[in-house]
């Protein structure tokens, strides 16, 4: 074999880290900057007669609540400071790649993942999100189309609502549905297609569509699906998350709303659906 190949191979390797040093000698950890968030923007109003600005408390510090603004800014933090932001993947004291712990007993199969987790000290873009607009539905009574080989399916069409957000507000016309699906233990799969109208002149039209999941405890799954009943459900007793599409052609609106992504949070109160959409980026 000739081993000559391999003569000058360091010119072509990357060279390895230098040691984090540890201990008395280690530098403070800037991990506590990251902590710290700004608060999303609260200039625009929600459209409704009992909510002046939603959840949008200008006397109260948002920067830690994730319902208004979910992100990291170390590195921004650091960059500020002339400092080098620390990896988002490193652990804070030996600055060593960070791989999650894994259960060796849900994967017994697995144990090596920790080795195989791909790429593990590369650092990816990390999503934040903001809240964007919130969406009041009304709904006729649901029918109830029967059981199905994927479990009882319900219909329920809507008979209007109101939106508002950060980039514009309207009304929700007549004519959308829900095709909703209950499984064995009470949770509801939902699917959702209407449009949405603004306040210009003339309007703008955004079709939009959602599914997502109703699940929770059975008895509060159950009062939910009682119009009298579901005013008295406290909206934490349950989850109410949905993934959110929307696209538009009116020019006005159409670079911020096709391509966009945001999920959502929300509750059943009698014969309507509220909820807070939070957009992606």
């Amino acid at each position: 074999m000739n081993f000559n190949i391999y003569t000058g191979m360091d010119r072509f390797m990357a060279k390895l880290p230098p040691l984090i040093p540890t201990g008395e000698d280690a530098p403070e950890s800037t991990n506590q900057e990251s902590a710290q968030q700004n608060p999303a923007d609260s200039s625009w109003t929600v459209y409704s007669p009992n909510v002046l600005r939603g959840n949008l408390d200008n006397d109260k510090d948002y920067s830690n609540d994730v319902r208004m603004n979910v992100g990291w800014n170390s590195e921004v933090t650091a960059r500020q400071k002339g400092e080098k932001a620390p990896m988002p993947w490193m652990s804070e004291f030996h600055q060593q790649p960070y791989l999650p712990s894994w259960d060796a007993e849900a994967t017994p199969k697995a144990s090596d993942q920790n080795s195989n987790y791909p790429h593990p000290s590369l650092s990816l873009p990390h999503p934040t999100l903001s809240l964007d607009f919130r969406m009041s539905v009304t709904l006729n009574p649901r029918i109830s189309v029967g059981p199905t080989p994927l479990g009882h399916r319900n219909w329920i069409s809507f008979t209007g609502g109101m939106w508002s957000g950060s980039w514009g507000s309207g009304i929700v016309l007549p004519g959308g549905q829900d095709s909703q699906l209950i499984i064995a233990d009470g949770s509801a799969k939902l699917e959702t297609n209407y449009i949405l109208q603004t306040h210009d002149s003339p309007p703008a039209h955004i079709v939009i569509k959602t599914h997502g999941w109703r699940t929770g405890p059975p008895e509060v799954l159950a009062q939910l699906a009682d119009p009298e009943l579901a005013d008295k459900v406290d909206p934490n007793s349950y989850k109410f998350r949905l993934f959110i599409d929307m696209e538009t052609g009116d020019e006005r609106y159409r670079d911020r709303i096709n391509c966009g992504m945001w999920v959502g949070s929300g509750m059943r109160r009698g014969a309507e659906v509220i909820y807070d959409a939070y957009r992606l980026s």
